[in-house]
């Protein structure tokens, strides 16, 4: 399975969860990489009118779960004995914006016995910045060596 077929499989499954309700879209799943996208929406903002925090570490954390999933269920099965899980999400939010889409690139950074390490820059509609997340998450058990 090919990348962007992984990301279009992942999107399927993904309906009827929060990252189809928040409209996360996966955009390509791989070899320890991963981009998805989040569209402004006003349901996803907070008070003052720009993104919510929770919604950019939330994408973040989404896009660092799906580069973990390709090292463990290469065809999308989504099985849960496979599922990686995050177990600490550290972000550094530098900016925010009110518009355009915010894109997330994950990249596995550590593959340990028990835990990977994924860093996911998320920018803005104009490659801005906005935050930094380093992602921590849970090796399915025994699938690593």
């Amino acid at each position: 399975m090919t990348p962007q077929e992984f990301a279009q499989q992942l999107n399927r499954l993904f309906a009827g969860t929060l990252m189809e309700h928040q409209g996360i879209e996966i955009l390509l799943a791989g070899e320890g990489r991963a981009r998805a996208r989040i569209e402004f929406k006003p349901e996803l903002r907070q008070a003052t009118g720009l993104f919510h925090a929770g919604v950019i570490m939330g994408l973040a954390d989404t896009t660092a779960t799906v580069a973990a999933m390709w090292e463990f269920d290469p065809q999308a099965h989504l099985r849960p004995e496979l599922f990686p899980l995050s177990i600490q999400v550290s972000t550094n939010l530098i900016r925010n914006t009110d518009r355009g889409a915010l894109i997330a690139d994950a990249e596995l950074v550590h593959r340990g016995r028990t835990t990977l390490l994924a860093d996911v820059r998320v920018t803005d509609h104009q490659a801005r910045l906005v935050a930094k997340a380093s992602v921590t998450l849970l090796a399915p058990k025994g699938a690593l060596h």
